[in-house]
């Protein structure tokens, strides 16, 4: 062999040498981005990785000095076919003072194939889930284009950002896993979803009406907790991106029930996605009202415990009033007396009725005003006789059945008293 053929063959050994240790270099300290080196010819979301492992490289190569620039750049390109496997440099050079590498699959690669694998889910949930998926195949296929498979052997990771990316806005709460499977017709990527904690554990109904009486709304509740059982043990955060079509179909729900239709009743449902989720509903009747409860008094010698019972039918005379005509029965204990009301009445501010009724025996006219604080709040009633004598209750709504009253009656010896209320 000539001399100067050993010395190439030498020059060859030594490239290969350096680029054995560059290589090494390349994959355990990536280079910072923005180093001079430009990738064509690789997906736009491999790009960067590949010119910061392309930096990295370059920088030792320059840093070692005794090499040309020619010299340099062949063994940069040795090296990137080493560090990007799947790829061949097609061609390199210099544009100003950056290193060109433009690289190309090797032959025979072919398109990938991606299958969408959703997770096992109750209706309607599964398909909101195939709604969110919808199109990501395709996007994900588009980014893919002709990868060669043995890529993943170092584009694993960025693989896997790439698709958390293009998931995760239809997708809050999943995460996807990958798996990969070699076909006759080529690599197929198969993409299916584990659900990321905090989850749903359960959900608590809570419905509230003004028009219905207690016994009528557990069925409600029983209802909203069947309804919703499908979104408990899924991630909270996706919960909370499709919180519209939960309280949607929590409200459909609840309209086709027996209870709702024959009073004709508007729902309404708010849910608030927690580990612990609350789901309100609110169920007012715009024609009826029913109300039953009992009470007992304590410090009155007077006063024995009663069951009472309120049914009204609304109308609209005058708008933006909401007038009642109510009858109420008020059965005592003692003597199983019973006292019955009738009469008008109507709000002119949002939580105040004022009304006027004529009670039996005695064919006594009452003037009535409600004022109503909802639930853990105070209320007050009051009564006011043609003859002057004054019916008062200031209480406190514990929750949605139990509330507690200073209870005054000018008619009784024992004026003063506290009233026990348990709605029924």
């Amino acid at each position: 062999m000539s001399p100067a053929g050993e010395s190439e063959r030498s020059r060859i050994g030594i490239l290969r040498a350096v680029a054995v240790l560059i290589l090494a270099a390349a994959l355990l300290f990536p280079g910072p981005a923005g180093a001079a080196v430009v990738i064509e010819g690789a997906p736009p979301w491999l790009r960067e990785r590949m010119e910061r492992s392309a930096a990295s490289v370059w920088l030792e190569i320059r840093q070692d000095g005794s090499l040309s620039a020619g010299d340099s750049l062949r063994l940069l390109s040795l090296v990137a076919e080493r560090v990007f496997a799947g790829f061949v440099v097609e061609n390199s050079f210099f544009r100003g003072e950056d290193a060109v590498l433009r690289l190309k699959p090797k032959a025979g690669t072919a398109p990938w194939r991606v299958e969408i694998f959703p997770p096992q889910l109750a209706s309607p949930v599964d398909g909101w889930f195939r709604e969110s998926v919808s199109g990501i195949g395709e996007r994900i296929r588009d980014h893919l284009g002709n990868l060669p498979l043995e890529a993943l052997s170092w584009a694993d990771s960025p693989l896997k950002e790439l698709i958390d990316t293009l998931c995760t806005p239809g997708l809050p709460g999943w995460s996807a896993s990958l798996l990969v499977r070699l076909e006759q017709e080529g690599p197929v990527l198969r993409i299916s979803f584990v659900p990321k904690p905090p989850f749903v554990l359960a959900v608590v109904p809570r419905v509230s009406s003004d028009t219905l009486p207690v016994m009528l709304r557990s069925d409600l509740n029983e209802n909203i907790l069947r309804t919703l059982s499908p979104v408990v043990g899924l991630p909270i955060e996706w919960v909370s991106a499709h919180r519209d079509k939960v309280e949607k179909m929590a409200v459909e729900s609840l309209r086709q029930t027996n209870i709702v239709g024959n009073t004709r009743s508007a729902v309404e449902v708010s849910f608030k996605p927690a580990q612990i989720a609350a789901a309100n509903a609110l169920v007012d009747s715009p024609k009826y009202s029913v109300r039953a409860w009992v009470a007992a008094y304590a410090g009155s010698d007077t006063k024995y415990p009663e069951i009472g019972l309120h049914m009204g039918r609304k109308f609209l005379p005058v708008s933006g009033w909401d007038m009642e005509f109510y009858g109420e029965w008020i059965l005592s204990v003692n003597g199983f007396s019973l006292e019955s009301r009738w009469g008008i009445r109507w709000s002119p501010w949002k939580n105040i009725l004022a009304g006027v009724e004529r009670a039996f025996p005695g064919n006594v006219t009452w003037y009535r005003l409600w004022v109503e604080g909802g639930v853990r709040a105070p209320y007050l009633w009051w009564r006011l006789s043609e003859d002057g004598d004054h019916h008062v209750g200031l209480g406190y709504r514990l929750n949605q059945r139990i509330s507690l009253e200073i209870h005054y009656d000018g008619r009784d010896e024992d004026k003063i008293s506290i009233r026990a209320l348990s709605d029924l």
